[in-house]
């Protein structure tokens, strides 16, 4: 079990062993919600024009990118 502290701001440091789990690094967004058993945090996981934004010099739309993307997988 791995446990946090609660900081003053309220602000919760996720241990490292967790966030190497989950695959969280600098700058990632969670969701922090409460359920019957207690608080929850889960990962907004970035769609795949999120990740590449700003890697692709152009002038190609969102939608453009996507159906790229769709053409690809």
């Amino acid at each position: 079990m791995s446990m946090a502290k609660v900081l003053a701001k309220g602000q919760i440091v996720i241990p490292k062993d967790i966030r190497e789990k989950a695959n969280l690094h600098t700058g990632d967004k969670v969701d922090v919600q409460m359920t019957p058993k207690g608080i929850v945090v889960v990962p907004i996981r970035k769609t795949f024009t999120e990740k590449i934004r700003g890697s692709i010099k152009g002038k190609l739309s969102l939608k453009e990118l996507e159906d790229i993307y769709a053409e690809k997988s």
